[in-house]
């Protein structure tokens, strides 16, 4: 392996992995690198934290020269490396950061960031970033951001400029639901069925008031007309997804519409909004944290 190109290193750190890429001069990708050392599992101390990512990024570090790290998401949070502030929306996506404790002399390492709402009350930490990103690829863009996940974000970006977001608890919940409630024994643990996923979103969008009562009709159709698990799981995601994108969309679809993250999630919301009339532009998730945290690095050391 040839460390000598490495200028700085770029990490996401989630609540479940660490991502790090090395990188150029140019802020091209050397190296990639991943664990499943993210927030969550880190329990016992911040100096657990430079431990994670020394174990990662140790073969491209060169003796006698010390290294920046540019880090953003949870690694910033209350139970992080350090608490790293919010910056209060509207805001810039990429307003400051600080500098995280290390002992050791080999790598230097900063962490972005968050951005907060206080009306209604809302927090996001790392999708920031990805909106730096995005909005380096494309610095006209003004409308919708969606970051599908655990915890999905759709903030209205316009003027290079965070205005608002809004958090929805769709993943996380999708999980418990297939996973921890009555209808673990009706859903399929994999498999999809996209016409059962987009009857039940255009009903979620139609209706979504009726939330709770067309979760639970899934478990009474498996008992009564035995109904498939995969259409199950399908439809279930459909209900949710519908009724995200209800409360999100109310009025006139915005001029434009920004997917950002992995291909299996933005794929799904891609077919619901094009189901919906909406069409969506999709911006992979490595490109837009990368770019991000490249205009940080460009924005700080000058």
């Amino acid at each position: 392996m040839n460390t000598d190109q490495i200028e700085w290193i770029a990490a996401d750190w989630g609540t479940s992995n660490l991502r790090c890429w090395a990188m150029s001069e140019t802020n091209e990708v050397l190296f990639r690198a991943e664990s499943n050392q993210g927030m969550g599992p880190i329990t016992s101390g911040h100096g657990d934290f430079e431990l994670a990512l020394l174990e990662l990024i140790q073969p491209w570090l060169r003796s006698g020269k010390r290294i920046s790290v540019a880090a953003c998401g949870m690694v910033g949070a209350k139970q992080g490396w350090i608490e790293a502030p919010y910056s209060a929306a509207p805001c810039s996506p990429i307003t400051e950061r600080i500098t995280a404790p290390t002992r050791s002399t080999e790598i230097e390492v900063f962490i972005h960031a968050g951005v907060k709402q206080l009306d209604p009350a809302d927090v996001m930490r790392g999708e920031e970033t990805q909106i730096a990103g995005l909005l380096v690829n494309s610095p006209d863009f003004e409308g919708l951001v969606c970051l599908p996940g655990t915890h999905t974000k759709w903030a209205t970006v316009s003027d290079g400029h965070i205005q608002r977001f809004q958090t929805y608890l769709t993943g996380e919940l999708f999980t418990l639901l297939a996973e921890q409630s009555v209808l673990r024994l009706t859903l399929a643990p994999e498999g999809w069925s996209e016409p059962a996923f987009l009857d039940a979103l255009l009903s979620a969008v139609k209706s979504p008031e009726s939330l709770l009562s067309d979760c639970f009709s899934l478990r009474a159709d498996a008992l009564l007309n035995e109904l498939d698990g995969v259409e199950a799981r399908s439809r279930l995601s459909g209900y949710l997804i519908g009724q995200e994108i209800a409360n999100t969309m109310k009025g006139p679809a915005p001029d434009r519409i920004a997917l950002i993250g992995s291909d299996e999630i933005v794929e799904i919301y891609r077919v619901a909004l094009d189901a919906l009339g909406w069409k969506a532009e999709i911006f992979p998730s490595e490109t837009t944290v990368l770019a991000g945290l490249a205009k940080g690095n460009a924005s700080f050391d000058n």
